[in-house]
């Protein structure tokens, strides 16, 4: 593992990953680093479903996602609105807000995520926490499974749908806003995501994204919440 790969996970504060233990329940977490298949998350629960997994702990989770592979994850850190997530295999991803900044670990890993207005200045308030048809820039930088560093910036569109829909989650359904996001990259290429918010305050409850083009596809939602 080389050292550009996790430099801005271990920038953060408190940013120190560790596996949870537990007196009377302990959580191995999922693997990202293959495509076998998801392996118990609490050893000993007779189901793998997910909303099963996360009801057997207090602990805010997600059921995440890359290109397929994952599963129930627990909360390892929060610092400020920047929340840490590690699986199994010691693979991490990093949230602000709820939205994809970094990871590490991973076959091919976003490095560093920066939003900013029109003119380059660090946003206030992140788009979701906007109303509809909010445009800024995203500047990323990743790093492929060849070991190549990239550099990227896009212009973005943040388009949210004005009558929420019911939405299904591991522990809960909410009615939650449906947000297209269209990345138009400096190079040519778009991407899209999808943002599924909170009407009421904005808050991020279920992302997909494809952080880069040619990425593999980020997906995530909130489990239990923090």
């Amino acid at each position: 593992m080389t050292a550009a790969r996790y430099y801005r996970l271990e920038g953060r504060p408190r940013a120190v990953f560790f596996c949870l233990a537990m007196t009377s329940l302990i959580l191995s977490g999922c693997s990202l680093g293959g495509s076998h298949p998801l392996d118990g998350i609490v050893p000993g629960l007779a189901s793998d479903d997910v909303s099963d997994q996360a009801a057997a702990t207090s602990y805010a989770s997600l059921d995440f996602h890359v290109a397929g592979n994952g599963g129930l994850v627990i909360l390892a850190s929060q610092a400020g609105d920047m929340t840490y997530w590690q699986f199994r295999d010691s693979a991490t991803v990093a949230l602000g807000d709820g939205y994809l900044h970094s990871s590490a670990g991973l076959e091919q890993n976003v490095i560093d995520t920066q939003l900013s207005d029109g003119e380059g200045n660090v946003l206030d308030t992140p788009p979701w926490r906007r109303p509809s048809s909010t445009a800024y820039r995203l500047e990323r930088e990743w790093q492929t499974a060849d070991g190549n560093l990239h550099h990227g910036q896009a212009t973005a569109l943040l388009d949210c749908e004005a009558a929420p829909s019911r939405v299904e989650l591991p522990l809960t359904s909410r009615e939650l806003q449906v947000c297209h996001e269209t990345l138009n990259w400096k190079d040519g290429n778009v991407t899209h995501g999808t943002l599924w918010r909170a009407p009421e305050d904005g808050r991020l409850w279920a992302v997909e994204t494809q952080p880069w083009p040619g990425g593999p596809i980020f997906d995530w939602q909130v489990a239990r919440p923090w």
